[in-house]
């Protein structure tokens, strides 16, 4: 694995401009939450979109509607047509899982280093990031972020968390 800080840090700088070079996107996803809770896993579909310079959204479709919107220092959620709205200021692990999903998604290596260590490796054409929280307070509910991709788009976001569950989001 290439830890980014090296000589070779050139690699992830090549990843980070392709995706930087995206004008933004809408994907249909497939998402499975794994729990030691329960005996397979919950699984979600719907869409997920960025709009540059700072915009995801997340539509779940199944198993049941939800939005999830982050723009600027705002989480909204909607659910049952009723929406609230959480400062990510006030909440420093949505700050990190946001940062974490527009860091990528706009190539933007500066956003991603303010909440992660970043490791990459594989190539170009077919890469792996491995972002791991450095602040203590995120650290204690997220061991790493995983997200795999191919040139300039982004295949898989696997979130593992200190405790042992795991998420895995795969986009189509």
């Amino acid at each position: 694995m290439l830890i980014v800080g090296t000589a070779n840090a050139l690699d992830l700088a090549l990843v980070m401009k392709r995706l930087a070079a995206e004008p933004g996107t809408k994907v249909e996803y497939r998402e499975q939450k794994f729990s030691s809770l329960l005996a397979t896993p919950v699984e979600s579909t719907g869409t997920l979109s960025y709009q540059r310079p700072d915009v995801v959204e997340k539509n779940v479709a199944t198993p049941r509607a939800e939005r999830y919107r982050i723009a600027g220092d705002t989480l909204s959620v909607t659910r049952a047509g009723k929406e609230r709205r959480i400062p990510l200021s006030s909440q420093p692990l949505l700050a990190a899982f946001a940062a974490s999903l527009r860091g990528v998604l706009a190539g933007d290596e500066k956003q991603l280093r303010e909440y992660f260590r970043l490791a990459a490796n594989g190539t170009e054409a077919e890469w792996q990031l491995e972002l791991t929280p450095i602040d203590d307070e995120v650290a204690r509910v997220v061991e790493r972020v995983a997200i795999t991709g191919r040139a300039g788009k982004v295949a898989t976001i696997e979130v593992r968390e200190a405790g042992g569950d795991r998420s895995l989001l795969q986009v189509r």
